[in-house]
């Protein structure tokens, strides 16, 4: 359990932790994959959501996942790009959690996944927790605590072992 006063700091300040859907790059399992490549390159991040047209979230779409897709044709033909869709390359084991998740289960998350997406109890996309966003806020804690704490050591010494 996190503690409540480091709880705090992390979400101090009135500003979103959650990229709302409508901010989040995606892409439709329709897409063409030559379609989400110029996604990905525009946007500058290596994975992005995948939704289909009810907004239901269905995986997510990757550089590497493209890549392998078309590694995976005998001709290795790059052309295939504008006739794949995304549906043919998906990867359906993703991080995912509800909109109501507690900030300790987005945080085991973050370790393993640069997002974390969110879906409402109809498991309609709604969002993504990012690595950069949590960490701005470890970033902010950090650099605060003692201007809103006064810290005293209840060791002299303090070790962890992860």
């Amino acid at each position: 359990m996190i503690n409540e006063h480091i709880e705090n700091m992390l979400l101090f300040d009135d500003s979103e932790i959650m990229i709302r859907s409508e901010d989040v790059a995606t892409v439709r399992t329709e897409n063409t994959l030559l379609h989400t490549m110029m996604i990905l390159s525009t946007v500058g991040y290596s994975s992005i959501p995948v939704i289909d047209n009810q907004h239901y979230l269905q995986g997510v779409i990757s550089l590497p996942l493209i890549i392998e897709g078309v590694k995976n044709h005998i001709s290795y033909d790059w052309d295939k790009l504008s006739e794949m869709k995304v549906e043919d390359v998906i990867c359906h084991d993703y991080s995912v959690v509800n909109e109501d998740a507690d900030l300790e289960d987005i945080l085991h998350q973050m370790v393993d996944h640069n997002f974390v997406s969110v879906v409402n109890e109809e498991g309609k996309f709604v969002g993504i927790y990012t690595r950069k966003n949590i960490l701005k806020r470890v970033n902010f804690l950090a650099h605060e605590i003692d201007r809103f704490y006064d810290i005293k050591a209840k060791k002299e010494q303090f070790s962890m072992s992860l």
